[in-house]
Order: structure tokens, then sequence, then C-alpha cells
């Protein structure tokens, strides 16, 4: 064992390289230990605003250009055309029926796009993992990070003054010592596993696992769509340059299409689907994911003349995990260690990075305090909590388009919210970094903190299921009521005011709702150029 590191991190997906490379810019000695090596085979990844907002301020504080880079499609193709990316103008949604070809008429009624973005220049990226990872890694040791591959760390001890880290290296036996370690390694949960801290013990209201891969040669669904009859009223954006969701009677799809025509897909099927069934479809995800998409003739039509690109279709188990503690007197867990439920509001990217911010700010200067490091875990609980709380109440509702959408309304309504008034007020530039404790990086993701949000994330689940058990016009009527009444007093972009359910970036609307920021029509017009810039 060499003489202890002030900091090791487990795991160099994207989170635990960028957190490393940017604490040895700070003068630590950080270790950056890898179970398997780059570039590595990984599924797609869809960013959002709250994540650029955070790779911009990560940018401005460590004077890393390439990470305010990474933060807009335009700036991307400039300056990393070597890193694979897709543009991500927003969301797209279609809801489908079994055994039937997708329809859709003038009214929306299976559709819905929500525009993140005015136009693809500055418009979020889907994340080639393979290609950003890789990246972040050869950055990392750039900066002086001692980056090992091929580790398997199977112990941590605790020792007078620091943790002990042993683990397989090739066959051989290794030992590391830090005096602080971060669990970086998501599902594998390294820290958690050694320590033996237990689940959480709030089950989580659903059950899914994911068949993955990436594919050439998909043809765009709304062109099949179109082709198949389906009427598709031109939206704000084109439907396929998205972050693109089908809702299905097993789970759901995402789609995630590149510059080069790549598609990431992932289909989320619920366990009791997933367990049901015998024989070799079964037990093989290829076969499954066959299995699956035969009973949508429009989705299935898309991947007729589909490449998967090796390793194939792959299966997870059991996504959904949630541990009780997420900090040590000596290590702390990253968000998506501590805790994933579901990618289906694109939650990942963001919510990393803001933990990577915090624990950055917290160990730049030596070992974090109690204080500090409750307050860390503090905020991750609370917000694990809004996040379980959402898809809880998407999976009640995922049956319903109507009522979908309305739990869709509460998170874009949040979102969005917390994007402009950061934007508008200033709070994403931060160039003062004397104390980044203070920074927009502590405001609780997903509106965790602020009581209005808890209490309408809360409420959601059970509301909704009244209504599925109901299924009454009068029952869908007070649904809607409550949330255009729940998000109103934060509904800086109209969400849930469309009749076609179109939804793009209005900032005349934004203008005339300045108010809802305290400030005047004036005051947000003269700070429109910073929106603008920003989207």
């Amino acid at each position: 064992m060499t003489t202890p590191y002030d900091v090791a991190v487990i795991g160099s997906g994207f989170a635990g390289s960028l957190l490393a490379r940017l604490l040895a810019l700070r003068g630590r000695s950080v270790l950056l230990l890898e179970r398997g090596r780059h570039p590595r085979f990984s599924l797609g990844e869809s960013s959002t605003p709250l994540a650029a907002l955070a790779l911009e301020r990560l940018a401005a504080r460590y004077h890393q250009p390439d990470l305010g880079s990474l933060a807009a499609h335009g700036r991307w193709r400039r300056a990393l055309p070597g890193l694979r990316c897709g543009v991500k103008r927003g969301f797209t949604f279609y809801r489908h029926h079994p055994d039937e070809a997708y329809r859709n008429s003038q009214a929306n009624e299976a559709r819905m796009l929500v525009s993140a973005s005015p136009d693809a220049g500055v418009a979020d990226c889907h994340w080639l993992r393979a290609d950003v990872d890789a990246h972040l890694v050869a950055r990392a040791r750039a900066a002086g990070v001692d980056y090992r591959d091929q580790v398997e760390v199977v112990s941590v001890e605790e020792t007078r003054h620091h943790l002990r880290l042993s683990g397989r290296h090739q066959g051989d036996a290794v030992e590391y010592g830090a005096r602080f370690v971060v669990d970086a390694s998501g599902a594998g949960e390294v820290l958690a596993r050694a320590f033996g801290i237990e689940p959480h013990g709030s089950e989580v209201a659903f059950s899914t696992r994911l068949l993955y891969g990436h594919f050439e040669s998909v043809t765009p669904f709304a062109d099949v769509a179109t082709r198949a009859g389906a009427i598709l009223p031109a939206g704000p954006y084109p439907d396929d340059w998205a972050a693109v969701h089908h809702l299905l009677d097993e789970g759901w799809m995402y789609a995630l299409r590149f510059d080069d025509g790549l598609l990431s897909v992932g289909l989320l099927i619920e366990e009791p689907t997933a367990g049901s069934g015998s024989g070799a479809g079964a037990r093989d995800p290829g076969s499954q994911w066959r299995r699956v998409l035969s009973r949508y003739p429009t989705l299935e039509s898309a991947f007729a003349g589909a490449r998967p690109l090796s390793p194939g279709v792959r299966a997870t188990g059991r996504l959904q995990r949630r541990r009780c503690h997420a900090v040590g007197e000596r290590w702390a867990m990253l968000p998506q260690t501590f805790a994933f439920f579901d990618p289906l509001f694109s939650t990942g990217i963001a919510w990393s990075l803001l933990g990577v911010e915090r624990l950055a700010a917290m160990l730049e200067d030596g070992p974090p305090s109690p204080p500090e490091l409750d307050r860390y875990s503090t905020l991750l609980r609370a917000e694990a909590d809004q996040q379980q709380a959402l898809l809880e109440a998407a999976y009640v509702a995922r049956g319903d388009f109507t009522l979908f959408r309305g739990v869709s309304f509460l998170y874009f309504a949040c979102v969005s919210f917390e994007e402009i008034r950061q934007r508008v007020l200033g709070e994403a530039d931060e160039l003062d970094h004397r104390d980044a404790t203070r920074s927009a990086a502590w405001r609780g993701f997903l509106g965790a903190g602020d009581a209005q949000w808890t209490a309408l994330f809360g409420q959601a689940a059970a509301r909704a299921r009244t209504v599925v058990g109901d299924g009454s016009v009068a029952a869908r009527r007070r649904w809607t009521e409550w949330v255009a009444s729940g998000i109103e007093s934060r509904n800086l972009v109209g969400i849930g005011e469309s009749p076609t359910h179109l939804y793009g970036v209005d900032t005349t609307l934004l203008v005339e709702r300045s108010g809802l920021l305290g400030l005047t029509e004036a005051e947000m017009t003269k700070r429109l150029p910073r929106l603008r810039a920003g989207l």
C-alpha cells in the first residue's frame, strides 16, 4: 500500500471521473479506480437544461472549458467533434396500444412534445457514454489523477487515520489507502456492500428491468407512423430529435438518436411482465425484445431494417434501489450510487452533476466536516424522496395518457421554473466562487425542500390511483384541475395549457408571467438575452 491518497473515487463513469479531476485541479492527491476499461460499452444518456447549468458552473469555477462545451449541442460539435452526441430538442411522448397500429389525430390524443430549447445550436445533448466517459478519464489523468483500471474493490476497512481498500487487479491482490472515499460505482454499490448498509425501508412501488442496446438503420418513428396513417401535426421540433418515449402496456421504451444515425434504445419492462412467460424468450434478452416489439406494429416497422451493434441486446436485473445512508465519517456516495429509480424524465445526469459540485466544494480543501456531510446526506434523501414520489405517480398513471400527461406537467413546471429562475436571475454565473457551498448546486433538485413541490409530488400517486379506481369523467376533471391549480404559481412556460400538447419556447408568455419570478415585464424583457444565450 502506498502513502494514503487524499481522496479515492471508486468508479470512472462520467461523475466519478469528473469529481476526481476537479479535486486534482485543486491540488488534492486523487486515486480513481475502475473495474473495467475505457472505452467501454454503455447505453446512451440524455441531458437536460439543469445539467447544462451545472456544467457551466463547473466550467467557470474550475476553468475547464470542455465542460461548458458539453452543455450545448452547438458548442459540443464545434469544440469536441471527436465525441459522438445527438441533439436533444426536448421530450417526445407517444402512447401505444398492443396489436394496433399507432394512431393519432389533430388533437394529439396519443402524442406530446415539450421543448427544452428554441433551436439545435443551443439544445441539450444525448451523450454517447462510451465516448464521454473515456474523454473525462483522459482529462482526469491529464490533471494528475492516479487512474487504475481493471481493479475490483473487494473490501473496505477503517484504520486509525484512513480507509484501506483491498482488491484484485488481473488476479493479483492490491491495496490502497485514502483519507476519504467517494463511491461512484452506481449499481456496483461498493461501499454499501462493504459496510453492510441496508436498503432503504420504503419499498419503491414499481419494479422494472431494462433491455438495452445500440442500433443502426432505425427509421424515424414519426416517418413510419405518418406513412401508416397517423396524423402528426407539426410541432416545435422534429419528433425524433428529442428524448423519445414510447409508453407501452409492458412498460415504456426510450430512443435517443445520435448525429451519426446511431439509436440508443432501452425497453423498461415492469417486473410482473418480465417475470412471466417461459422458455428461451423469457431468458434471452433478444428474444424478449423481439416479442415485445411484435405487439406494436408501427414500432416494429421502425426497427424492421435495424441492425443491433455488438454485443446486441443486453438486460439488467431490477433497476430500483436505494440505501439507508449516503455518508459516513470518511466516505460519501454520489447520488446515483445512493439511489436509482427510473430514467423516465432524464434526471440522471443533472442529479449526478449536482452531487459532483457539492462533493468537490466539500473536499477541495480537505476532509469535510460532520455538518457538511450531514447537509449533503439530508439533501440527497429529500431529492430521492421527490424522484421516488414522481416516478411512482408516473407508473400509476402510465396506462392512461391523460393522467400521465398530468404527472409530467408537475415535472416540467418544476424544472422549467428552476432553469429559468437560475438563468434570468443570474445564479448560473456564480463567478464569485469563494463559497461554493452557497451556490445553486445546493438548491434541492426537483423542488426538494420546497413545501409546494414536496406536497404536489407526494400527493400525486394517491390522487392518480383514485382516478384510476374511479374511472369517471368527474374524477378525471378533478385530477386535471388539481394539477393546474398546483402548478399555477410556478408555471412560467404554460405547460398543460395547449389543447394539442405541443409546447414550444414562448418568450412572450414568459414576459407576461414575469411576476412569478418577482420581476416586472420590463425587467424580464431586459434579461431575455441572458436567457436566450443560456438556452
